[in-house]
């Protein structure tokens, strides 16, 4: 009977242990040497519990029980953790395709007398704008109709009301215009039908050791694109350079040949803004990552707060509100000068703000650089292995990105290696003055590009991704 409870206890002991193991093998984080001493301490601890156990002496019994309940906990421990990981990376981070929704109108004026789309004649001229995402599709899936291409949506917009005609518009863009511009009245349209396209792209399944990596983050109304960095990445050098362009940068952009700022640019697909970053600065953009602003309270909450270090005393012109651009509620934040730990809407207010900044959105750029770091600093620390489960699940709603798992564990696997990587802050600047901006609608603020500071940028990148 004895040996019966022993041989049981010792198959618990292997089977709890090979499923850590499993886990550890499965993650693909950690660097050869250290894989095999885990491998190889494993081993050992379960072959000296064996030994000790089945001995007859009570004390090595006892140290046999010991090491049993030792690596039981440890490798449970362990299995909890590494599994949950496991699964977040196979959710978050793609491997073969992802898929892109991207939701339509066909917008009529108010007035008009069709209630639907069976009601207009095939022969009715509906206007669509060429540049929005997965719009072959989108035309596909509306059948044989009289359509007529334009780059210009407030145009179409006006000529719906003038013209009787209809038009074909991404949600987003037609949210955009009544949101970001005074020049159009949502009662005078109504939308006659709408649909959604889903359209699978490849990933990009290169598991480079230097790339460029797009971050945007768009604003409450998932519209507006008001944070963008680029993070260029070399493993083998160990070296970062996070560039930061201000969100009224006024560049060419080659999908729909004009110019316009950054932030205008988030009604359109990030593929738009993406390229034009790659045209300004002579590079290719290897991944983007979309944060989602209002999750990012959720995650500063989460971590129990991050540091933020001020070099100068302000008090915010927005409200800590979240989800609105109304501050005429909520109070205001005073934010001394050192560093403090502060919570997931304090921090938010910090990243918003630009009027009570010297530079305005050129000064915010650099706070965002830091509540990034931070919070990565605060992930990797031990404090988040107390509520991992819900680091896991406020980070499933901060981003969506196109990078693949292997690339992100071979990032992983870097920083494990070696830790001290290099991380060097640059930001481009530029002359405020006004243009037309909001999709060529009316005239807004706009920041013409320095291009001495981008050539000087755009150099330093290159320089790290070809350093080896």
């Amino acid at each position: 009977m004895k040996r019966l409870l022993r041989n049981i206890l010792s198959i618990v002991v292997f089977l709890v242990t090979a499923f850590a193991v499993y886990e550890i093998i499965k993650l693909g984080v950690l660097p050869s040497k250290y894989l095999f001493a885990i491998i190889g301490a494993e081993a050992v601890l379960f072959i000296l519990g064996v030994v000790f156990y089945n001995l007859k002496h009570i004390a090595f019994i006892v140290i046999g029980v010991l090491l049993f309940i030792i690596s039981i906990v440890g490798n449970a421990t362990g299995y909890y953790y590494l599994s949950k990981t496991n699964n977040y990376i196979d959710k978050s981070f793609v491997k073969e395709t992802y898929t892109i929704e991207t939701k339509y109108y066909v917008v009529a004026k108010a007035t008009d007398e069709a209630t639907s789309l069976d009601e207009v004649s095939l022969e009715a001229p509906i206007e669509y704008y060429k540049y929005s995402r997965s719009i072959d599709k989108a035309l596909e899936k509306l059948g044989d109709r009289n359509y007529i291409p334009t780059d210009n949506a407030y145009n179409s917009m006006i000529k719906v009301l003038n013209d009787n005609c209809y038009f074909l518009i991404s949600s987003a863009n037609y949210e955009y215009l009544f949101d970001s511009t005074n020049l159009l009245d949502i009662n005078n349209y109504k939308v006659l039908y709408e649909f959604t396209i889903y359209e699978k792209l490849e990933v990009n399944n290169k598991t480079p050791d230097v790339y460029n990596v797009y971050i945007n983050g768009l604003d409450f109304t998932g519209i507006m694109r008001d944070y963008n960095l680029i993070a260029t990445v070399n493993t083998k050098t160990r070296k970062v350079v996070l560039t930061s362009i201000p969100r009224d940068y006024y560049i060419d952009v080659p999908a729909y040949n004009m110019k316009d700022t950054l932030m205008c640019l988030g009604s359109l697909d990030v593929e738009v803004s993406k390229e034009a970053l790659e045209n300004l600065f002579g590079i290719n953009i290897d991944y983007t990552i979309n944060l989602n602003t209002s999750s990012l309270v959720d995650i500063v909450d989460t971590l129990g707060g991050i540091e933020f270090c001020s070099d100068l005393e302000f008090t915010t012109t927005h409200s800590m509100v979240d989800g609105t651009y109304n501050d005429t509620t909520g109070e205001k934040l005073h934010v001394p000068k050192g560093c403090k730990t502060y919570n997931g809407i304090e921090i938010l207010t910090i990243a918003r703000e630009r009027m009570a900044l010297p530079g305005r959105d050129r000064y915010r750029q650099k706070n965002c650089r830091q509540i990034l770091i931070n919070i990565s600093k605060k992930l990797a620390s031990v404090t988040t292995l107390t509520n991992y489960s819900d680091v896991l699940l406020a980070l499933d709603g901060l981003y969506t990105t196109d990078m693949n798992d292997r690339t992100i564990k071979n990032l992983i696997k870097a920083v494990i290696e070696n830790p001290n990587f290099t991380i060097e802050e640059q930001s481009v600047d530029g002359t405020d003055s006004i243009g037309v901006g909001h999709l060529g609608t009316q005239e807004s603020w706009i920041m013409t590009p320095d291009m001495n500071t981008v050539n000087t940028a755009s150099l330093k990148m290159k320089e790290v991704l070809k350093e080896k």
